[in-house]
This record gives C-alpha cells, sequence and structure tokens, in this order.
C-alpha cells in the first residue's frame, strides 16, 4: 500500500533519531579511541546534529523517490478495500486471530466462497455453502461482497498458516 508523506516523515524521523542515539553513543565510545584525544560532548552533539539532518532529508528524499517511481509494487483500489476490511473485522468486529483459529478448518473458506460466489445477488436466501447461523448472511452488494469474501479468505490463509508453524 502507498505510504502518505505523513508516514514517510514520521518513519523516517523516528528510525532517524535512533540513528543520532546510536551514533552519538559510538562516537562517545569509539573516537576517543582512534584519535587518543577525549573529543567534548558539545562537539559529538553538533556532529551528530549535522549528520541526522543530513540522515533525515536523505532518508525522506529516497523514500518519496521510490514512491514517486513505483519502486514497490502497486496495490490496486480492491486490494486496498480487501486489506482495510480485514483490519475492520479483526478491530472493530474484533474477530481476533485466537477467534479464527477457533473455526473448523476450511470455514472461514466456505463462508468466503459463499461471498464470492453471490456477490452481487443480493438474493436474503442463505446460500448452502454459507457455514453459520443464516442470521450472519448479509449480502451487501457485488463489490462489497467480492471484498468481504476476500477478507475472509484472507483470515483463513492466516489461519491455515499458524497452524501449520503450530506443528513443526
Amino acid at each position: 500500500m502507498k505510504q502518505s508523506r505523513f508516514m514517510s516523515a514520521l518513519e523516517t524521523t523516528l528510525s532517524t533519531a535512533a540513528g543520532f542515539g546510536l551514533s552519538l553513543f559510538l562516537q562517545w565510545m569509539i573516537l576517543p579511541l582512534l584519535v587518543g584525544v577525549p573529543i567534548p560532548l558539545h562537539t559529538n552533539l553538533a556532529f551528530a546534529a549535522i549528520m541526522t539532518v543530513a540522515s533525515l532529508v536523505r532518508g525522506f528524499v529516497l523514500r518519496r523517490a521510490f514512491e514517486a517511481f513505483h519502486i514497490r509494487r502497486p496495490v490496486s483500489p480492491f486490494m486496498s478495500a480487501v486489506i482495510a476490511e480485514r483490519f475492520r473485522q479483526i478491530e472493530q468486529e474484533g474477530w481476533s486471530t485466537e477467534h479464527d483459529d477457533a473455526h473448523d478448518r476450511g470455514e472461514l473458506a466456505r463462508a468466503a466462497g459463499a461471498y464470492l460466489l453471490h456477490a452481487g445477488t443480493e438474493s436474503k436466501t442463505v446460500p448452502h455453502e454459507w457455514p453459520w447461523d443464516g442470521s450472519w448472511w448479509k449480502p451487501q452488494g457485488r463489490r462489497r461482497d467480492l471484498v468481504r469474501g476476500g477478507a475472509l479468505l484472507i483470515a483463513e490463509g492466516e489461519r491455515f498458516d499458524r497452524a501449520r508453524k503450530g506443528r513443526r
């Protein structure tokens, strides 16, 4: 997914702040050993500050260049909608990984399949593929049903991966 300018700046700032601290510490520890003379704290702070500003500018410019030149694989609006729906299911509906893991094998996939197969039919008739109580069947139009089906498929795939990891 494409990163906003604000998130680019925030990520770069946090990364650079960590780099500032590390730079200052290493200058304090290593430089006196290399040059054989202790370097005053204010000199270390000034040098670390200069390098921090340079690092901030470099990080931000490179991040924006990567975005501008589409060096990352672009995510379509539909893919973004599916990912957003998956996060909505977790954050707003409370369908945690523990909840998903409690479902029978393939149950989430059957629910996904029902939404995908019947997307846009707007029929209130519960399809035979639907694994849960009929009150949970809530078609909402072709695109919305495709998005919900995709998000449920992601939930099943994630459940599968967690179960497979547990077997090793």
